[in-house]
């Protein structure tokens, strides 16, 4: 798939074991996809941007993804985060149009002490989209706000970056609620919890696995 690159950041706010877990899941399903990795520390994740430490944010969360998109050269790139778990089919879909961001749409919510999966509508950390085009969008969004200090009230902007917006979907992805994030709060769907997912198994086996429990 020679027409995508994988944008990785991360303020490394999270536990270094955990996050060492979901890079070399990561790694493994990414196979010959290349890796931009911006991160507030350096990390061994294909080629690393290593931005130092800044304040945990989401308009510093934009920036590291605006310097990532730079730094690739390919058609399209597609979010990685760091208390995220990806298949093998999220790297698979090309997106018919450069100009529209494509939302995951098999997303599962998973709280560090709890043994259930939450569907979740969407996740910034499952999208894919022209770069050009995103690179254009988060230039327009960050216009006069320089530096790495938080931008007063960037909330409001969670979900509105894009104004053309599409969806793919494949196996399940987990995002985990682990409390060292941005924020523990999160949206979720009305559809029931799991105890299962398809592709992943049991939650109190994908809660052993990933927090050593």
């Amino acid at each position: 798939m020679g027409n995508l690159t994988i944008i990785y950041y991360s303020s490394n706010s999270e536990d270094s074991k955990f996050e060492n877990k979901v890079t070399e899941d990561l790694k493994k399903k990414a196979g010959d996809i290349p890796i931009v990795s911006v991160t507030m520390k350096p990390l061994d994740l294909g080629t690393n941007i290593c931005i130092g430490e800044q304040p945990v944010c989401y308009s510093n969360l934009w920036k590291q993804q605006l310097i990532g998109l730079k730094a690739a050269k390919t058609k399209f790139c597609i979010t990685a985060e760091a208390d995220c778990l990806y298949p093998e089919s999220y790297f698979k879909f090309t997106p018919p149009r450069e100009d529209m961001v494509y939302m995951y749409d098999n997303i599962w919510a998973f709280w560090k002490n709890r043994d259930k999966f939450w569907r979740k509508p969407s996740c910034e950390g499952a999208q894919m989209c022209g770069r050009e085009y995103w690179i254009e969008r988060l230039e327009s969004m960050l216009e006069g706000h320089e530096g790495w200090e938080p931008m007063s009230n960037p909330s409001h902007l969670v979900g509105k970056i894009f104004d053309k917006k599409g969806k793919w979907s494949g196996d399940p992805v987990i995002t985990f609620l682990t409390g060292d994030g941005i924020s523990t709060k999160t949206s979720l769907s009305k559809e029931p919890s799991l105890t299962e997912l398809p592709y992943w198994g049991e939650a109190l086996k994908i809660k052993k696995n990933i927090f050593d429990e």
